[in-house]
């Protein structure tokens, strides 16, 4: 069930279970269960519009439940016309001060604990719902004091430079045909038990840092693991346990994330095996429309998805070249113009 439950955020990249990985994006995806209500900002995961994708395409071979086709990630027009500036609606305003009264007055958190622009973000990506946000945020402080973090997302500097080498799993990559961010993970390794806290903190610089514009922020990111190198890589196979493993998945368990989009590139067939019988598990819990966000793909598909211009160049025919310290600029820059909601 923490495998189900767990949210996806950078899990690839620390834990060497990708059933485990993939059913933590499946679960993030399920925060959308409630856009049947009556939210205008809500209706962009129901849109059946065809939209304007120009690389839509179908890949045979895909154990998915439907097949390859993203037309329904276009953009649906939710970006407020606002550009790369986010300004937070009154709406917003309302269900994060909701959230941030709950907390401190209903759960004794003293809000220090809890960045104010951190709680903005979460808050927007569980949909405004305030005890889902509170619960998702309370349970993730608790995560955060056994990993290192006692103190919390702490108010202050939310680039943290101690802990940017743990953005390594990372790569440059751009935007997808919606306009909107992409996460896209090399996954295969763990996490050392001295790198915990600068594990924490660099999952939530990333986290942050993909959603700093509004399109993003409103209409969610496409998300992209890239499993292709522990099929090339035998040590990634056979790293011996750390002992954390279901610790760190409990962390990213309670990041909340809305990936509209969920690509599982370079994939074996036996952990395509595994990952397909979490997926059927989850299934139990998890709306179909949720279900039919998740693709088996090639690395090549991945790359035609995004267009040669957005994908990494460690693909062989992606642009978007740089490593760990590019990386880290990118996602310095871009927490440095999240703007921080009056509360």
């Amino acid at each position: 069930s923490a495998a189900i439950d767990s949210s996806g955020a950078g899990c690839v990249a620390s834990s060497d279970s990708s059933s485990s990985a993939v059913a933590g994006a499946v679960a993030s995806s399920g925060d959308d269960d409630d856009d049947d209500d009556d939210d205008d900002d809500d209706d962009d995961d129901d849109d059946d519009d065809d939209g304007n994708r120009n690389n839509k395409f179908d890949h045979e071979g895909s154990d998915t439940t439907q097949p390859l086709s993203f037309s329904e990630y276009s953009n649906d027009g939710n970006n407020d016309g606002e550009g790369d500036t986010i300004i937070y609606t009154d709406k917003e305003l309302i269900a994060m001060r909701a959230v941030r009264h709950s907390l401190v007055e209903e759960h004794s958190i003293p809000s220090d604990r809890v960045n104010a622009t951190f709680l903005a973000i979460a808050t927007i990506n569980c949909k405004l719902q305030v005890e889902e946000t509170v619960a998702k945020i309370k349970k993730l402080l608790e995560i955060m004091s056994q990993l290192g973090c006692p103190d919390g997302i702490a108010e202050g500097e939310l680039w943290k430079a101690e802990a940017a080498y743990e953005l390594h799993p990372y790569p440059m990559v751009g935007k997808d045909g919606r306009g909107c961010s992409t996460t896209w993970i090399r996954g295969g390794g763990k996490v050392k038990k001295e790198d915990e806290r600068a594990h924490v903190h660099a999952c939530i610089m990333q986290y942050l840092s993909v959603h700093s514009d509004p399109n993003t922020l409103r209409n969610g990111v496409s998300f992209i693991i890239d499993l292709s190198a522990r099929n090339d890589d035998p040590k990634l196979k056979k790293q011996p346990k750390v002992g954390n493993e279901k610790l760190i998945q409990s962390f990213y368990q309670a990041i909340p994330q809305r990936p509209q989009i969920i690509m599982i590139a370079g994939c074996s067939l036996p952990t395509r095996a595994i990952v397909n019988v979490s997926i059927r598990l989850a299934s139990v819990f998890i709306k179909q429309k949720i279900l039919q966000r998740i693709h088996f793909v090639t690395v090549e598909d991945a790359v035609k998805y995004l267009g040669e211009g957005s994908a990494p160049g460690y693909t062989g025919r992606g642009k978007m070249e740089g490593g760990l310290e590019r990386y880290g600029k990118w996602v310095e820059e871009r927490l440095g113009g999240l703007p921080k909601p009056d509360l």
